[in-house]
């Protein structure tokens, strides 16, 4: 049930990017048009792989907090995972931030998976400096597999209990 719960949240997400790609094709900020280069692969290879790592996020999430500690999981959880994870900024544009020549705040935001799915959508969408993709595969890969395996855990012990 819980495997059937995260697939078809990653078929609503990749139904979604469906949706979304066309209108964004159309309406998109001034100037923004010009810089948007489409690679296939990666946008098709990517989209697939984020959709089912997220969503095994989100069984990750839900099995973990109580129903009742969910307004405190949007506030510890989701606003930082968002904030920090590349939406807004390249992460390659994180390095001037640095104490003691430390580049502290572009180590830290590695531990957040969004950070990856938007680095590998900047690759696949833009000509921009985007984290290399031969880190991005692998990692989501990865997050996928502990999300997914902790998800289930915790399901397991919310089900059988």
């Amino acid at each position: 049930m819980a495997i059937a719960k995260v697939l078809s949240g990653a078929v609503q997400g990749m139904l979604a990017a469906v949706i979304v790609f066309p209108i964004a094709a159309v309406i998109h900020a001034p100037g923004v048009h010009a810089h948007l280069s489409v690679h296939w692969w990666i946008v098709l290879t990517l989209i697939p792989l984020s959709s089912v790592a997220m969503t095994s996020l989100g069984l990750l999430l839900g099995t973990t907090f109580e129903p009742r500690n969910i307004g405190l999981m949007f506030g510890f959880v989701v606003l930082p995972l968002t904030f920090l994870g590349g939406t807004y900024y390249q992460w390659t544009k994180l390095a001037p931030v640095e104490v003691a020549g430390i580049h502290w705040l572009q180590i830290l935001v590695l531990l957040n998976p969004l950070i990856y799915v938007a680095e590998g959508m900047r690759a696949g969408l833009t000509e921009a400096s985007h984290m290399p993709l031969y880190v991005v595969y692998p990692v989501l890969v990865a997050f996928c597999a502990f999300f997914l395996g902790l998800g289930l855990r915790n399901f397991r012990r919310r089900v059988l209990v």
